[in-house]
């Protein structure tokens, strides 16, 4: 068990981790028994080196599985709010988060909008989430209960269509653009609804597939909305290191040579030094990405795509 003057979370989407025989998104997409061992050997190994306290997961298909590995690392309590899609026989599509934890969950629930929020804009409709995030109620044993949400928004790729070959580009990208900007409004609306009837200590972590900039449909993840003691404000991770170790940002995600931040942990006030409210600060933050920058064949063969995030705050009551 970590000091528990200190906790550390970290955020980790796993690959399409799928247990033979079952298979993602097409019949050839199998782990032999060999690969999947090797996958789960590559995960620990990230896990152990990270030793976070509360793990965000994306790409889970074999939650079972999943929630046993977990277990065997040290990781009692586990949640997720949704099962994979069968498209047929043992193919699987849309992967599911979870939370995995050393301490106590003490609840847990899919995230849910509500749409009753739209009234006040005339005839609009909001989307479902692509993937439904989750929030639990996690309880240290000394700053007590924890809000913890874990997400995965909409890829960059375009929208499905009936009639691909047809279809507009444009219109395609722009429709997903649109589905991840909903995404992340019902997500933070959803969480100051929360924070506002029961303030705690809050925590976002995921993949949010693009960075979160002022120009990215993300921002409003972490825009300041007022000051008002029941009001949320998000604040990246990596900005409120008290002593950063790293001079520059390392990518979380690669595509060709390009790389971009796409995994992130959001924290609430409580965890900023500066803020009235502040209970720690983050003291270090940690990027995995030696299998992306520098990969070998034999140790990355079944890696990850993406870095595994972690952070760590030190308590100061």
């Amino acid at each position: 068990m970590s000091n528990f003057n200190q906790i550390t979370f970290a955020t980790a989407n796993l690959f399409n981790f799928i247990a033979p025989p079952d298979a993602y998104y097409d019949f050839e997409n199998i782990y032999s028994f060999e690969q999947w061992q090797d996958k789960l050997a590559w995960t620990a190994s990230q896990v152990k080196h990270l030793n976070p306290d509360i793990i965000g997961l994306q790409e889970v298909f074999s939650i079972d599985e999943t929630k046993t590995f977990f277990a065997e690392m040290g990781y009692e309590y586990f949640a997720t709010v949704d099962t994979p899609h069968i498209e047929r026989d043992y193919i699987y599509s849309r992967p599911v988060v979870a939370v995995a934890s050393r301490f106590p969950i003490e609840h847990f629930e899919p995230v849910t909008f509500d749409k009753e929020t739209l009234d006040a804009f005339g005839e609009v409709d909001a989307p479902l989430f692509s993937r439904k995030p989750i929030r639990a109620i996690i309880v240290h044993p000394i700053i007590g209960h924890i809000a913890v949400y874990v997400t995965h928004l909409k890829s960059q790729r375009p929208a499905d269509s009936d009639t691909p070959e047809e279809a507009s580009r444009p219109i395609a990208r722009w429709l997903s653009t649109q589905q991840r900007g909903w995404e992340s409004a019902m997500l933070r609306d959803a969480m100051q609804k929360q924070y506002a009837q029961h303030p705690m200590p809050t925590v976002l972590m995921g993949d949010m597939n693009q960075p979160i900039a002022d120009t990215s449909v993300n921002y409003v993840l972490i825009e300041n909305f007022g000051d008002a003691v029941t009001n949320l404000t998000l604040n990246d991770g990596w900005d409120l290191q008290v002593s950063p170790a790293l001079t520059s940002r390392p990518a979380t995600h690669y595509h060709f040579a390009k790389g971009n931040v796409l995994d992130y942990i959001l924290l609430s006030q409580e965890f900023n030094s500066h803020a009235d409210v502040s209970i720690a600060e983050v003291t270090n933050y940690q990027v995995l990405d030696a299998h992306l920058i520098n990969p070998s064949f034999e140790r990355d063969k079944n890696a990850s795509d993406h870095a595994f995030v972690a952070l760590t705050v030190e308590i100061k009551l």
